[in-house]
């Protein structure tokens, strides 16, 4: 088996949207990778290490880029990134009903087991790429992506971004305390337990 390393994008290898961009990643022009993230994966790389990117994309559901844009854009990052993203999982749901979206997005508005907290596309990722849960890790910078990982059966690391500029110790509404097993200002940072 092998092992991996589950990113999430925003805020571990892109910055968070502003305002402008409504919250949303849709736009080349949105993607800002941040400083020392292509390194730092290089060497993840250099110690065998699998590297997926795992993520919440409710710009789908929301109506503001197709599955197909979203490809696109991931495909623009890796090519930023070196091409060192061996696949990248996205979730397109949510969860709750909206009436002002797009038809072609209504069937995106779904209860799902992929949207993170749940562990849906770690568990992909394992079975397409016979990955070793207990032997990777997650990056995140949200309490959603740490009980992902933790659901799952890896490792997880915090990064510290907008999201989580404090040390979060309690997830609600999850009803569970979730910590993760490293805390980190950057993903350069977290090579250290890798």
């Amino acid at each position: 088996m092998r092992k991996a390393v589950f990113l999430d994008r925003d805020g571990v290898l892109i910055g968070h949207p502003k305002d402008t961009y409504k919250g949303y990643v849709y736009e080349e022009s949105h993607i800002a990778v941040l400083p020392g993230v292509a390194e730092a994966l290089g060497e993840m790389k250099a110690r065998g290490y699998l590297l997926f990117v795992v993520s919440n994309q409710s710009t789908i559901a929301d109506g503001y880029a197709t599955p197909e844009k979203v490809a696109q854009l991931h495909e623009f990052l890796n090519k930023k990134l070196g091409n060192l993203i061996d696949k990248f999982y996205i979730c397109p749901h949510h969860p709750k009903p909206r009436a002002d979206v797009p038809e072609w997005a209504q069937e995106y508005r779904i209860d799902c087991d992929c949207r993170k907290p749940a562990p849906g596309m770690l568990l992909r990722a394992t079975k397409d790429f016979d990955v070793s849960l207990e032997e990777s890790w997650l990056v995140g910078d949200m309490i959603s992506d740490i009980a992902a990982g933790k659901a799952a059966g890896c490792k997880t690391i915090m990064v510290e971004s907008a999201h989580s500029g404090k040390i979060i110790t309690t997830a609600k509404p999850l009803d569970v305390n979730v910590r993760a097993d490293a805390y980190v200002k950057t993903l350069q940072e977290a090579l250290a337990f890798l």
